[in-house]
């Protein structure tokens, strides 16, 4: 599949190319300098951005004969094609989530659905079965979680006191749509940038966001409340072309495991207390939590995390993806006992003074 998508990108990315000056893990001899080319799927100054320069900051410590080289966002290519572009060798590395291409690898409908924190998917050996899905399918090495810690959250215009959106209209992605269908509401596909205009014009009554952004367009403008539990983890990949990735010595390739593996922590906790301080911000400028009943509670997880996950087309995502089987048996975590504060990866979901005071503990310690 992805031969054809290489000739056709040939041709296609010509100009993006041409623009981005991208080069394929340069390697000067004399210094052992190297250099990897980075795009990501976001605006340079989007949040879900801040995660990957963490890491770029801690590599110019631990390893600064490399340097990563960020070309840019959307604009240097379309964030439904810069997985084809770090498979073509455009770009040498990428972030985006699994989200923007789960058209070439259905597997990655799963990830949402993770049980695990960065650190545990790492410890656990679920990064080693993501490694081996992108390498089969698309010949990228998959390296980690650049965001995670921020689940999704339902926007609402309205009060929402139970399961029933009573037929209104929400923004939605692909991986909250199957949520708010189920919630008796009509998913409407919108770009972010109409989001804020929508619902100022009552087009739609709602919009389902990650935990962190919603502010940057000012949505606590134009919404009244936000659903408690939240669902779902959002995060966002970190992946390198499989042909510069073999072409790294071992002393970079080591370089680039080992610090993102000791930043995925910092990572994580950086988008969690981003997740309670805009919140916050939220709910100083007026913005209510609607915070279920335990009862309802109970049947949104069930709805998140049991019919949804039993839903997804497993005989596709086998069928493509054979090592998915394995990615299956290490989520399927019950939910008994978790409560309704986190969900499943440990992300906040709601009480947030709560959070926010052990966030404020845990980043003093």
């Amino acid at each position: 599949m992805f031969g054809k998508t290489r000739q056709r990108l040939a041709a296609v990315l010509l100009v993006p190319l041409l623009v981005a000056g991208c080069s394929s893990a340069a390697t000067d001899d004399n210094a052992g300098d190297v250099t990897i080319t980075l795009a990501s799927g976001f605006a340079k100054n989007h949040s879900n951005n801040e995660g990957v320069f963490m890491f770029i900051d801690r590599l110019k410590e631990t390893a600064p004969w490399i340097t990563v080289d960020f070309k840019g966002g959307p604009e240097v290519m379309a964030p439904n094609l810069l997985i084809e572009g770090v498979s073509a060798g455009v770009f040498d590395m990428g972030i985006m989530p699994g989200d923007y291409y789960v058209d070439q690898v259905p597997a990655m409908e799963i990830a949402r659905f993770t049980p695990f924190t960065p650190m545990e998917e790492r410890e656990n050996g679920v990064v080693d079965i993501y490694d081996e899905i992108h390498r089969e399918q698309l010949g990228v090495t998959y390296l980690g979680r650049a965001v995670a810690g921020m689940p999704q959250v339902i926007l609402s215009r309205e009060d929402i006191t139970g399961l029933d959106l009573h037929g209104d209209s929400y923004r939605t992605s692909s991986a909250t749509s199957g949520m708010v269908s189920q919630m008796h509401g009509v998913p409407v596909d919108l770009p972010g940038g109409e989001v804020y205009t929508a619902l100022e014009r009552n087009v739609v009554s709602g919009a389902t966001w990650a935990s962190v952004g919603p502010s940057s367009l000012g949505l606590e403008g134009v919404v009244s409340h936000d659903l408690a539990p939240r669902f779902y983890e959002s995060v966002a990949n970190l992946l390198m072309n499989d042909r510069t990735w073999d072409r790294l010595d071992e002393r970079t390739r080591n370089a680039l495991t080992e610090t993102l593996a000791e930043t995925e922590p910092e990572i994580f906790a950086h988008y969690l207390g981003r997740t309670v301080e805009e919140t916050q911000q939220w709910h100083d400028a007026g913005v209510r939590e609607s915070r279920l009943s335990d009862e309802d509670s109970e049947a949104l997880l069930e709805l998140a995390y049991v019919d949804a996950w039993e839903g997804l087309d497993w005989d596709r995502i086998l069928s493509t993806s054979p090592a998915a089987a394995d990615l299956r048996e290490a989520y399927d975590v019950p939910l008994e006992g978790r409560g309704y504060d986190r969900v499943p990866a440990g992300a906040f979901i709601s009480d947030t003074e709560r959070l926010h005071t052990e966030t404020r503990q845990e980043n003093t310690r």
